[in-house]
């Protein structure tokens, strides 16, 4: 018989509701014990498990890693995006899960991406020098990389992505649950997902999906806001040039304008990897982009 009373048990099935690793469950059941008759954490969690109060499950990412996540529901019953969050709690939503939760498309996405901040120093070291047209296109004729940090959860995918540590400017955290981000989250904002997109067409459903969600967003992205944001980014390539193509294109005008005030094109740019010869070229833009896109 454990020394759980009903209503404790009711609460810390509401608290444990969500997927975490056992560091953050640690530090909560740590704080809850001293409501309880239990002296001891290992005792508390036995009683737990037996009162069906907390149950763990283990998610394996394709890259062999394992990580157990704990709560108080069978993996069966738990949303996949609260997955998500447990398995990448300092992470935010971001791509196709950030272009759903604004209302960019009506497609309920498969994938669900989220992302890390974690790549520092030693990486800038490497991205720094003057870019010549050689470089961009040596780079941008070659395939998108794709992360192997996945696992895959019932019906959906999970990708956790790497991204260089900026402070995540343009993350919101989400007061309320909206669409799929759970509560307490955080999710790119309007503006870092169509900056995104540019940037990660492959995790944001191919370049086509792209125009078509700055058809859907473009007009109502803060130019102020954007141009905040892409600066603290501080990307190697260009992708101003993409991002105020799409905007002209779509005529989202204010955005296009301020983009183009703020920034001198001294090279040319592509709109996707994977970039041939036969693609059209805007002077104004000073980029290439696939024959069609646009119609």
């Amino acid at each position: 018989m454990t020394k759980l009373t009903f209503d404790q048990k009711k609460e810390l099935l509401g608290l444990l509701s969500r997927p975490m690793r056992y560091g953050e469950l640690r530090l909560l059941l740590l704080d809850y014990i001293k409501k309880t008759a239990y002296q001891h954490m290992n005792s508390f969690e036995d009683a737990l498990r037996r009162d069906n109060v907390l149950v763990s499950f283990n998610v394996k990412m394709e890259n062999g890693r394992v990580v157990t996540l704990y709560c108080s529901s069978p993996p069966t019953e738990i949303n996949p995006h609260d997955v998500a969050f447990g398995l990448c709690p300092k992470g935010y939503f971001c791509n196709t899960t950030s272009v759903y939760f604004h209302g960019l498309t009506n497609q309920v996405p498969k994938s669900i991406y989220v992302a890390m901040e974690s790549l520092g120093a030693q990486y800038e070291q490497a991205r720094k020098g003057q870019l010549t047209n050689h470089d961009i296109f040596a780079s941008f004729v070659k395939a998108h990389r794709h992360t192997k940090n996945a696992c895959k959860f019932r019906d959906h995918v999970i990708f956790v992505t790497e991204r260089v540590n900026r402070g995540d400017p343009g993350v919101n955290r989400v007061a309320t649950y909206n669409r799929i981000c759970p509560k307490g989250s955080r999710v790119t904002s309007l503006e870092r997902a169509l900056i995104d997109a540019v940037v990660h067409p492959h995790y944001n459903g191919g370049i086509s999906s792209v125009v078509e969600f700055y058809r859907a967003g473009a007009k109502r992205m803060n130019p102020t806001k954007l141009l905040k944001v892409y600066k603290a980014l501080n990307f190697k390539y260009p992708y101003w040039q993409a991002i105020g193509f799409l905007c002209e294109k779509v005529g989202a005008d204010r955005t296009s304008g301020a983009i183009a005030d703020s920034f001198k094109a001294r090279n040319k740019f592509y709109l996707d990897h994977l970039a041939k010869d036969s693609w059209a070229f805007n002077s104004k833009w000073q980029i290439h982009y696939p024959k069609g896109i646009l119609e």
